[in-house]
């Protein structure tokens, strides 16, 4: 009897460490992130509230390394991604219905209160460095109560921020192999352009970039050397934004018809309150996109540009820079000031790799367009 009982309770306390779920041990780890600052954070991480979901922030780079259960670690967020990119939030929230459970911090890091991040005590709050440095003492706010902060960039289109920022959110996560992989995707889909720019040495053709997301009868933000302006001086390009805007801003009109510029970029996405905006991404086909762009052709006046004489108008997705995979971004734009030296890359077809390999949803929808089609 006595041995039965024995057995039995040997039984049991297998049974009990097999089902008991292991916790990763956690590991005092000093990183240095892209403002070279150095922070101490005991990893892998279990709860964190990040910022810039809408673009240049951590949201798709943490879905990258760690899938759908990394999720379960996003304590609070903001809201732009839902906010500002609608058809994405749509998309992943019909995919991954928890990711509406998780808390909204605020749409911007101006709205953000203090109290109720200190108040999640989280291990670790990721921040763009834009944001940061916008609100730095508000940031120092959570380190004094202990929480530490940690700074990436995407928004200066680096190889070596891009680099640092994925690294970063590999260690915090615990996924440094996949943090690895992942960048070596993002390295070797870039050097597709890089590897053959090296060898160019002629003319650098005049571009004109321009944020599409409030209707032809007004001009959107066009960008220095910063985001979509910094993706097309490494592309090669002579951006007529650099030197008539800091960051970003709207250029004068006048300006940009003196500039006379040989390629334009329209950038869209979806913007619910802005009926009138170009319209690319998840909730839009090639009609959509097409007839939003339309207008945009038909300014007063814009006909007399060489870009709009030679059918070399271009239409790209805006939440396609300053992020993990802006790689397709830097192909399109590329392609589009150089269409002969990059006739065989299809950048669509790459950022759909991109999302079949790491995203936990399918690509689907418009992303891109040549408005030299619209009229044939």
């Amino acid at each position: 009897m006595l041995k039965k009982v024995i057995i039995l309770l040997l039984l049991l306390l297998l049974v009990g460490v097999l089902f008991t779920p292991v916790i990763a041990e956690k590991t005092e780890t000093i990183l240095t992130d892209v403002l070279g600052r150095e922070i101490t954070v005991k990893t892998p991480v279990d709860s964190i509230v990040i910022q810039g979901s809408g673009g240049g922030g951590p949201f798709f780079t943490l879905l990258a390394l760690g899938g759908t259960e990394v999720l379960n670690k996003i304590v609070a967020m903001d809201s732009t991604l839902e906010d500002n990119r609608n058809d994405v939030w749509q998309t992943y929230v019909n995919a991954i219905p928890e990711l509406e459970k998780i808390q909204k911090t605020g749409s911007h890091t101006a709205d953000l209160n203090p109290e109720t991040v200190i108040s999640l005590n989280p291990d670790v709050v990721i921040v763009p460095k834009n944001d940061y440095n916008g609100a730095v003492e508000l940031y120092n706010k959570f380190e004094e109560a202990g929480i530490p902060v940690v700074v990436m960039d995407y928004h200066e289109e680096t190889l070596e921020n891009h680099k640092k920022s994925i690294e970063l959110a590999g260690q915090l996560i615990g996924e440094e192999e996949k943090a690895a992989d992942l960048y070596n995707f993002y390295k070797n889909q870039m050097e597709i352009v890089t590897s053959r720019l090296e060898n160019y040495s002629g003319e650098k053709p005049r571009v004109y970039v321009e944020c599409a997301n409030s209707g032809a009868d007004e001009l959107g933000n066009s960008y220095g050397n910063y985001m979509w302006g910094a993706l097309i001086k490494k592309c090669n390009g002579d951006n007529i934004g650099e030197g008539a805007v800091e960051t970003y801003g709207i250029m004068n009109e006048e300006a940009i018809l003196k500039k006379d510029p040989e390629v334009i970029i329209f950038t869209g996405s979806y913007w619910p309150k802005n009926p009138d905006s170009f319209r690319l991404g998840f909730l839009a086909d090639e009609e959509t996109a097409k007839g939003t762009l339309k207008p945009f052709l038909s300014r007063e006046g814009w006909d007399t540009m060489s870009a709009m004489k030679n059918n070399r108008v271009y239409g790209i997705n805006h939440g396609m820079s300053r992020e993990i995979f802006d790689f397709a971004a830097f192909q399109f734009i590329a392609k589009s000031l150089y269409p002969d030296l990059f006739a065989d890359i299809d950048p669509e077809a790459n950022l759909k790799k991109f999302y079949d390999i790491y995203m936990p949803v399918k690509l689907t929808g418009k992303w891109m367009i040549d408005a030299g089609q619209i009229n044939e």
